[in-house]
């Protein structure tokens, strides 16, 4: 059996699309004859937390998820780097995968020499990296693993958020206005501080909720996103494969809608990774929207369908995606015991 350490344990953020990822990256590290002796979870300093760093110094491997965070050199993102070298101090090897790379510093390319194996979600991230003349795999997100159930009949059109609070609230005006059903990701409580970011994220400032007129539609989006919340991953994305579209601005609503073969328009996120996602998977590119105000019963009516060779290459994608996510798994067992 092989040990392994998982870095950016997301299932912390209580989000389908993170707990999803690592369920497989659970899976297919079973099947690989990988065990994981240690999970450090997102948001937590993993080189202070001296039972991470003991078990990285002991073990075969050490697998970071890169998920969403190493982007525009955020502080998170270079900590996970730092990783790598601290991995290959002490003879283990190290492996940064699922990850969205995109404008980080000539630092943090110089710590990606310290990986054995790199591997990025998509084409944007694999061009950028080879632009400075480092290798890595273009493997899709892991939550692409996941085959969500399917409906005999599809009907209606679903709407999901944003992690770009504003976008999300003129995503949910339009919804309410259509009368099309919810289908929000993060599973979120009343405690008092939860309540009030969750608030606040909505406007352009922390003081627009001073306005009473975004503090309602803050509040009516608030309240909707925990009254809807499905405690079960498979609930959600069975009612992903019943729809006849879903509109989203976030990224692993479009791995969900993917995987069940829904069709979906995705806004434009805080990265490249939506509009990169659709060319991967040979869809359209005018299912990429900017802005909420795009989205017109034009460009709805149009999206409910696929068009051209659209089912054909997303068939292709998900057979070619799920294999290589098979395939990365067994060639880290085989790294690690090189």
């Amino acid at each position: 059996m092989i040990d392994a350490v998982l870095l950016n344990d997301t299932r912390i953020d209580r989000h389908h699309g993170c707990t999803t990822v690592i369920e497989t990256m659970d899976t297919l590290a079973a099947r690989s004859g990988i065990r994981y002796t240690a999970k450090s979870p997102a948001h937590s300093d993993w080189c202070s937390d001296t039972a991470i760093t003991n078990a990285i110094e002991r073990a075969d491997l050490v697998v970071i998820n890169g998920e969403g965070t190493i982007h525009h050199d955020r502080p998170a993102g270079i900590k996970l780097l730092e990783a790598g070298e601290f991995a290959k101090k002490h003879g283990t090897k190290a492996a940064l995968i699922n990850s969205t790379w995109q404008a980080n510093s000539a630092d943090a390319l110089r710590a990606l020499e310290h990986f054995d194996i790199v591997t990025v979600r998509e084409s944007a991230s694999q061009a950028e990296l080879t632009s400075h003349g480092i290798e890595a795999r273009r493997i899709p997100d892991l939550a692409l693993f996941h085959q969500p159930l399917q409906a005999e009949t599809r009907t209606g059109v679903g709407y999901c958020d944003s992690v770009q609070g504003p976008k999300a609230l003129a995503l949910y005006k339009q919804m309410w206005a259509a009368k099309a059903e919810p289908l929000p990701l993060v599973q979120l409580d009343l405690e008092p501080m939860t309540t009030l970011r969750w608030l606040l994220r909505f406007g352009q400032s922390k003081s627009a909720i001073f306005n009473p007129i975004h503090a309602a539609s803050a509040l009516r989006a608030t309240w909707q996103d925990y009254r809807e919340q499905e405690a079960e991953r498979d609930v959600t994305t069975a009612k992903v494969a019943a729809k006849e579209l879903v509109v989203t601005g976030r990224f692993h609503m479009l791995i969900f809608c993917l995987a069940a073969r829904t069709p979906m328009l995705a806004l434009s996120s805080n990265t490249h990774k939506n509009e990169a996602t659709l060319a991967d998977a040979g869809l359209e590119p005018w299912r990429l929207v900017v802005s909420p105000q795009d989205l017109d019963a034009e460009i709805l009516a149009r999206s409910a369908q696929w068009h051209g060779d659209e089912a054909q290459n997303l068939d292709r994608f998900l057979s070619e995606g799920r294999s290589a996510m098979e395939t990365l798994f067994k060639d880290l067992a085989t790294l690690a015991t090189r």
